[in-house]
Formats: C-alpha cells, structure tokens, sequence
C-alpha cells in the first residue's frame, strides 16, 4: 500500500516489468525504478575496473550501538511499564519504541535525558491507547518535576507534528480515569460510584467547570461526592491520594459545584436532570431545526458517514458545536451583565443631561441669533468679551456646579472627605502606626543638629582669619545662588514673552544668540542659513 497524492489515500500498487510502480486505481506514475539483476563493469577515474550499480543487502542491519541504544531504551520503557503496572501486553511499549526512533532519528535525545523522553513516548502512546495513567504518574515513578516532564512532552509532540492532533487538542476522557479510581477505594460500589461520578462530572462541565482547570481537581470532587452519597466511609486523604492535588484546590472545586443549580440536588435528581440534558442535547432542540440539506459539507464529505446536523457529521459536530455546556459560559454572559448594566447607566445619563439642557433653555431668555462671521469678529475686535459675556470661562462657579461631580452621588462623595476630628484620628492612627520611622527621623535630627552646633563651636574659637574667608566664602555661594535664579527667571520671562520664529533660520540664529558658543565657523554657518 503507497499513498497516492491524486486519490488521497492508500492504493495498492505492483511493479510492471519496466521497473514503473503506478496506482492502480488512477494509474498514475509513483516511482520509477529500473532494477537489474545482471551484473555490470564501468571504469573509474584510474581506468580500474569494479561492478557498477548498488548493492541491496538481503537483510539490512544497523551498526551495533544503535541497536545497544533501542535495547536498552526498549528495557526502560518495559521497567517504567511494569513500574506502574500496565498489564502484561507489550503492545503499548512497540508503539512507544516507534515514537522512541523517529525522536532519535531526528536528533532529539541530544542535551536531554534519555528516562524522560521515554516517559514522553510512552505517555504518548497511553493517551493514543487511552491508557489511564496521566503525566504525574511518569513523574512520581522517575522522580523529575512534572512541569520539565511537561515541556519535553510538548517538544516531542512538535516534532512527532502531534500538535493538531487529539492528543493535544481535546480534553482528557474522565471515563478511563474515573473506573481506575473507583477501584482503588473498598466498599463495593465501584460501578454505582463511578456512573454517579461521571454524571456529576458531566454536570460540571454544563456548567462550564471544567474550561480552564486541572481535570484532575475535579475528578476528585465528583469522586468525592458519589462515593459520600453511596455511604462509603471515604475521607478527602483518601481522595488526593488518587488524584494528585492539594486538599484546598479538591475543597475549592466542592465549593463552585456547592454554588451551581446542580450542587443542590440529591443523586436521583442529578441522575434524572441528566438524562433531561441527554435527551435535550440533539441539535435541533438546542440550535432549532438543522439544514434541510442531508449532505456533508465538513471535511468528511464524500465519505460513507451520515449527516448529523448542520451539514456536519457527528465527529465535527462534537468539535464545532459539542454536545455539553451551556449555550452561554460564564465569561460571556459576565460581559453580558457589565454590557447591559453600563448601556442603562449610559441611558440614564443622557436621559438627566437632555432634562437638565431642556430646563436651562426654557428659563434662559430668547435671543435673536447671529451669524457666525458676526461673532467671530466681535470676539477678534473685543477679547475682553469672552470673560464679560462668560463664554469660554471654565472656572466659572456655575460651570462647575452644574456639571461637576454629575455622576457621584452626594453621600459617596462625603465619605471620601474628613471633617476636623476625622482628621485628628487619622492623624493619630498614622503616627501610631509609624512610631519606629518618625523616632527614626527625630534622632537623625536630633544628630544633625548636635553635629552643627560642634562643629560652630569649633569655629567660635578658630583665628579670625579664618572666620573672615568663612564669612567670604559664604557670601561668594549666596551672590552665585541669587545670579543663578535671577538668570533663570530672566530666560523664563524671556521665554514667556518671544514671539515664535518665523523659520528655521530664525529659529537657530536666536539659539546661536542665546548660547553664547565660541565657533570659528560662524560665518559659514550664518551663510549657510541665509541670515
């Protein structure tokens, strides 16, 4: 069987006595291979003489240390399996050696360890076998951190090209877990426990529980929970010894399945609202009448499955539409809820400001309107008038009144400010919460201020030479200090009162002005500039 790049699939071929191989439904060409079983001379570059052609060995061998390397990897992979009793088949580690190979084929055991992608491989072929075993297992059994265990599992899938496939794109079956950890726990219910399990663990999910969350977590609360309903004497210990998570994560998830419709129904409630939503979930029931249309438009078209609804087949329909959750998740119908709640208050805001509007022009009086030309030129002949006739003026007390603090309520706005005695506790409340930062700071002035009175003791006692170029020195800092702040509000003033430049020319001629800068190339400059 080859596959055939114009049928799309796998025909059977057969060589024809030219060496052609073809397919034999469209017959066209795959390989063109012309064998011979005579032997043929030819010369080399030395005019020596050798058989020409290559020769195909009756069975082909690898050289010695790569079968050492698959042996040895081979027995790994049979002790992790047995380590974490798979059962006795070796079928699952054959599957194993497979992705084992290509991985070395294509160099990817170069810098990692070798136990850990052979844990990858073989978790990988638990998943394609729905083995009940997860990633932690692996992990426990090798003793490596899972999150590095986790990062080779994605690497090793981007190169197997695993990424779009099911193994990394849909979510664990909680059905193969689930009848694992019920047999773990004594009391003889296992099937009772485990079908309840997995009608609460379906609840869950229609609940949207599940988006976003370690499946584990709530695998143990559905365990949780049927196995209490059944009366079987089942402690939480018990359960995160099955599951792998911490106690508060397992009381967490009881808690959110404790606050959905679900969490207050007995167990035949559950089991009955269950087959409700079973029978409710065809997709005419839930979507309306599907297309009338019976044929397939997904990517299954042409094949023999029929058309489940939507001109899906059921696989893409499980994928595109899915059969559990509601219509709605919580993060949809959140936004929803701030949707609507900011549209209404948008509403009732327009609703008061074109009240507000209406009665200031029915108590403004009526005057005749001017043209804009008009108005405009009173304002450029009198600009005194924009504060006489109040336009423009943004600080004005009705302004301010009017629109400030529109949207804030009156009491909200009082509790935000303190009165004389409020502020008095707050003040109170503060310094007794930073007593060690303000005794800190007193000491430190405390120091400061010993320091300088030495230090103007020394100099009380110095020669007067001494004090006079003190004095001096002094009053040299002050006359620099005032010359700096003079010089710095006359270029403020300065800056207040120029005109813009008029070009760039100007523009630069009035900072060679300003920086008073020393080049020998002025002239050249100024020219340049056209000054």
């Amino acid at each position: 069987m080859v596959f055939c790049s114009s049928c799309r699939e796998s025909v059977p071929t057969s060589y024809d006595e030219t060496g052609i191989l073809s397919c034999s439904i469209c017959g066209k060409v795959l390989q063109f291979t012309n064998f011979s079983t005579e032997t043929t001379f030819v010369k080399d570059k030395k005019g020596q003489s050798h058989a020409g052609g290559t020769l195909i060995w009756s069975v082909e061998r690898e050289n010695a240390s790569r079968e050492r390397l698959f042996e040895r990897a081979r027995d790994d992979m049979l002790n992790i399996k047995n380590g974490l009793d798979m059962g006795p088949h070796l079928a699952i580690v054959d599957q194993a050696m497979v992705y084992y190979r290509i991985a070395v084929e294509r160099n990817f055991t170069k810098g990692r360890r070798t136990d850990q992608v052979q844990a990858a491989c073989l978790y990988i072929a638990c998943r394609e076998n729905r083995k009940p075993y997860l990633l932690i297992d692996f992990s426990n059994y090798l003793q490596i951190n899972i999150y590095v265990l986790g990062a080779v599992f994605l690497q090793l899938c981007k190169v197997l090209n695993l990424t779009e496939h099911a193994i990394c794109q849909k979510l664990l079956d909680p059905s193969i877990f689930i009848h694992k950890y019920t047999a773990s726990l004594a009391g003889g219910k296992n099937r009772e426990i485990s079908d309840d399990a997995l009608t609460i663990i379906a609840s869950m999910n229609h609940h949207w529980m599940q988006t976003g969350r370690r499946p584990s977590a709530l695998w143990g609360a559905a365990l949780y929970i049927s196995a209490i309903s059944h009366g079987l004497n089942c402690s939480k210990s018990d359960i995160l010894r099955l599951v792998h998570v911490c106690g508060k994560t397992l009381s967490k998830r009881l808690i959110e399945f404790e606050n959905t419709e679900s969490g207050s129904l007995t167990i035949e409630e559950l089991n009955a609202k269950a087959e409700e939503l079973k029978e409710s979930s065809m997709p005419q029931k839930i979507f309306g009448e599907p297309s009338s249309s019976k044929e397939l438009l997904c990517q299954h078209k042409g094949t023999n499955k029929p058309p489940f609804g939507f001109g899906l087949c059921k696989d893409c329909y499980a994928i595109v539409i899915g059969f559990e959750g509601g219509s709605d998740p919580p993060a949809f119908q959140n936004a929803e809820r701030q949707r609507m709640k900011l549209s209404s208050v948008t509403h009732n805001l327009s609703k008061e400001s074109n009240s507000q509007c209406e009665s200031r022009d029915e108590e403004r009086p009526v005057q005749e309107p001017k043209s804009v030309e008009a108005s405009m030129g009173n304002l450029a002949s009198d600009p005194d008038k924009l504060q006489d006739d109040g336009v423009g003026d943004m600080s004005s007390k009705d302004f301010y009144e009017s629109d400030g603090f529109s949207d804030i309520d009156d009491a909200e706005v009082d509790s935000y400010l303190h009165n004389e005695e409020e502020k008095r506790y707050k003040k109170i409340i503060w310094e007794e919460m930073n007593r060690e930062y303000l005794q800190e700071q007193e000491a430190k002035e405390a120091a400061t201020a010993t320091h300088k009175e030495a230090w103007e003791e020394n100099f009380k006692n110095c020669p007067e030479d001494l004090q006079a170029a003190r004095k001096l020195d002094a009053a040299v800092k002050a006359d620099l200090a005032k010359s700096k702040k003079e010089m710095q509000q006359k270029r403020a003033a300065e800056a207040r009162n120029s005109v813009p430049a008029k070009s760039a020319a100007e523009a630069v001629h009035r900072m060679l002005t300003k920086k008073v800068i020393d080049m020998d190339n002025k002239g050249s400059l100024c020219k340049l500039l056209l000054f």
